[in-house]
């Protein structure tokens, strides 16, 4: 999954349960972090991993695969919703994708 296809979850947040079961998350971790594999790019795949695994490191290496944070999962429905009011606001999906990869990208 790439982030653009990511953003229709963290909108529309009733439908994070289904993305919880579609990657076999456990919600009960003490939190969810968004990740993208080699660098931050809308081309790049989306992992989601919990906080446990991770250990918050912004570069995360598994299997050989690395992994950069883009932000925790709760903090970038934040940011859409408040900090960067993207929200209903007629945004595309892209549009935010891209929105977010900047902020994140000026926050290094």
């Amino acid at each position: 999954m790439k982030l653009v296809e990511l953003i229709k979850y963290l909108t529309r947040t009733e439908k994070l349960d289904e993305l919880y079961q579609e990657q076999g998350l456990n919600v009960e971790s003490e939190a969810l972090l968004i990740y993208l594999q080699g660098d931050l790019n809308l081309e790049s795949e989306v992992s989601i991993f919990e906080i446990e695994e991770t250990e918050d490191d912004l570069i995360f290496e598994k299997e050989g695969m690395q992994y950069v944070q883009l932000f925790p999962l709760d903090y970038a429905i934040e940011l859409i919703e408040s900090d960067l009011d993207l929200k209903n606001k007629g945004y595309s999906d892209l549009e935010i994708a891209q929105r977010l990869l900047e902020y994140r990208q000026k926050d290094v």
